[in-house]
């Protein structure tokens, strides 16, 4: 207080010397809260005649000076300069004035010092668009309007990278990492030396989301009206249309009925790629169908995501291979069946096979394949009576299936003749023989 006291009873008392003059410089021009800035002053005496400093002090409300008094400078003689340096910190924000004293022989001078503090600087934003639910590519800008030696960032949240090294920065640089989480708010960690003042400060920044188309999924069938026994096409087309890319895709199919295979894993879908995956599908009964495809993922930093698809297929009361035809001869002691095999699907099935059972007799007729919308025929011979039908094959999904038919055939029994006919037959034979040789014997005699 006393001091204050009387730098300002000299303020009042400051005589013009003309003959000094006063200038100064900051290093840096801009600092932070209680960050330090170097003033060199310079006091050149530009008068003929030699000028005795006495004092040199410094005043602020504000702003605190280091050295804040110097006595006994000395003489300083005709075009001499004298050099002082101070340091200069405040707490407040703003621009802060501190005044500087001079008092010499001739009387007092003063000269106003002027310390902006902004507790803003550097700036730091995001230029990119961020979606929400992605790993998002994130660029961040980072400004500073004075240059900043040894600077450093760091991400408080799940980031790769975490830690950027800048080294020195003046005017605006530009910093690419991935943000693997949504935060309303991103905080940032920044240190750096702002002249020889060592700081570190954090800055936040505050996000709005777009939302994210996220993968575009269809389950198709190469039909949709099917038969007992059918197998059809499944293609299922996944669409990233994330800006990101995705990885481990696993897909897992469920269904009443015979998928060719329940399962597939793709390892890596880039943004805006598309895969299609194929699968063959059969169903067991009359009635609808029901698929599911479960699609289940992982983003950059291992986050899990899963998504549904669903199928609806009507499936006929019949099955897609028939027998139509049939026929049936009798003959000694068999029967013969023939008929013909019809496909009515859109796929060849396979091992196809007519078998005809009949107490212990069994008879194979082995087709194979039958072609989409073809006919195959086939013959058996059996000793039957009553005869069941059996029809058999694979389709392409791995099913095996069967129908069966039961025929009534009458089985042939062989009569023995009756031996009375063929006796009567004989003697009648043998008197008409005797009878014409008498007839011969009497004509010789005559």
């Amino acid at each position: 207080m006393r001091l204050s006291g009387i730098i300002v009873a000299l303020l009042l008392l400051i005589i013009p010397v003309s003959a000094l003059t006063i200038s100064h410089e900051l290093s840096p021009e801009l600092v932070l809260p209680n960050g330090y800035a170097d003033c060199v002053i310079t006091i050149r005496n530009s008068g003929v005649s030699s000028v005795e400093i006495n004092s040199i002090s410094f005043y602020s409300k504000t702003i605190e000076f280091e050295p804040a008094y110097i006595q006994s400078v000395g003489n300083l003689s005709p075009g001499a300069v004298y050099t002082l340096k101070v340091s200069m910190r405040s707490q407040v924000v703003g621009r802060q004035i501190g005044e500087m004293i001079v008092s010499t022989n001739e009387g007092s001078l003063s000269q106003s010092i002027e310390l902006v503090v902004d507790d803003k600087f550097p700036e730091i934003s995001i230029s990119s668009p961020l979606y929400r639910g992605e790993v998002n590519y994130a660029k961040l800008l980072i400004s500073s309007p004075l240059t900043l030696r040894n600077v450093q960032i760091e991400a408080l949240f799940n980031a790769t990278p975490k830690k950027f090294f800048l080294g020195t920065l003046a005017g605006v640089n530009e910093l690419n990492f991935r943000l693997g989480e949504d935060l309303e708010t991103l905080n940032f960690r920044l240190s750096f030396y702002n002249g020889r003042s060592y700081h570190v400060i954090e800055k936040a920044i505050k996000i709005e989301y777009l939302p994210s188309k996220g993968l575009a999924t269809s389950l198709q069938p190469s039909k949709d009206v099917l038969f007992i026994g059918e197998a059809v096409n499944l293609s299922l087309e996944i669409t990233n249309l994330r800006n990101d890319e995705i990885y481990q895709i696993e897909v897992q199919l469920f269904g009443n009925g015979k998928l060719s295979q329940n399962n597939a894993k793709i390892d890596r879908i880039a943004s805006n790629e598309k895969k299609i995956l194929n699968f063959i599908f059969s169903p067991r009964e009359n009635g609808t169908a029901e698929i599911t495809a479960k699609i289940t993922y992982k983003d950059f930093f291992g986050k899990e995501y899963e998504k549904y698809e669903n199928l609806t297929l009507n499936v006929l009361e019949s099955h897609v291979l028939q027998m139509i035809n049939l026929q049936k001869t009798s003959g000694i002691g068999k029967t013969k069946i023939s008929g013909e095999v019809v496909n009515y699907g859109h796929r060849s099935t396979l091992n196809t096979k007519v078998s005809a059972f009949c107490d212990e007799s069994r008879a194979d007729y082995y087709i194979g394949e039958i072609e989409a919308k073809d006919y195959e025929t086939f013959d058996l011979e059996i000793l039957c009576t009553n005869i069941t039908l059996l029809l058999t094959w694979w389709n392409d999904a791995g099913d095996s299936f069967s129908i069966s038919e039961e025929l009534k055939a009458e089985k042939l029994e062989q009569k023995e003749a009756n031996p009375i006919p063929i006796y009567v037959g004989s003697i009648a034979s043998l008197l008409i023989l005797a009878f014409v040789i008498y007839l011969l014997l009497r004509a010789r005699k005559k």
